[in-house]
């Protein structure tokens, strides 16, 4: 493979991507490697939490790799590895940084279960005085499962425990109850 930097570097961090075809082939290695489908925006959300590649990069990769056969793009926008990007895989995955794919592989995992817990979760920050309350609720078939509120000092306390609560709301609801 081709290892000259011919990407957009801005916003890359050290020992991210700077070649269009590792970011490809990132994109590919990703759809082949995750339990749950792809879409378009984890691909290029997974590629850029942790600055493995430049945003418009990614968006541009993920066209291209439709474009020319190597990944099939549905209405919904989930991504699919083709015969034609399993083989190209295949033959270009060991040109990946291991700690490339493992961290994009895991930030992708991260955003798929984040996402999934935004439908069956809901957050809402609101100012309480000097601080804010973080109304955390879990949803059953529209029923509300759980209602708790936690109380921040400030509102960056508030977005870290926003952010736990959907990383696995599930399991804070089972330690509650479990609590019992």
């Amino acid at each position: 493979m081709d290892n000259e930097f011919n990407a957009f570097e801005e916003g890359v961090s050290p020992g991210g991507l700077r070649n269009r075809n590792q970011i490809k082939l990132l994109i590919e290695y990703l759809a082949d490697s995750l339990a749950e489908p792809l879409t378009a925006d984890t691909a290029v959300e997974s590629l850029t939490a942790h600055s493995l590649a430049n945003y418009f990069e990614a968006v541009q990769a993920v066209d291209e790799l439709v474009s020319n056969g190597s990944l099939l793009k549905d209405d919904n926008g989930t991504l699919m590895l083709t015969k034609t990007g399993s083989e190209t895989l295949r033959e270009l995955k060991s040109e990946l940084p291991a700690s490339v794919r493992e961290m994009a592989l895991n930030d992708a995992v991260e955003i798929q279960m984040r996402k999934r817990n935004e439908g069956i979760t809901d957050v809402k920050i609101q100012p309480a005085g000097d601080g804010f309350n973080v109304i955390c609720r879990i949803f059953h078939k529209e029923e509300t499962l759980m209602e708790l509120t936690l109380r921040a000092e400030d509102f960056d306390q508030a977005e870290r425990i926003r952010t736990v609560f959907l990383k696995d709301p599930e399991k804070i609801y089972n330690q509650i109850i479990s609590s019992f």
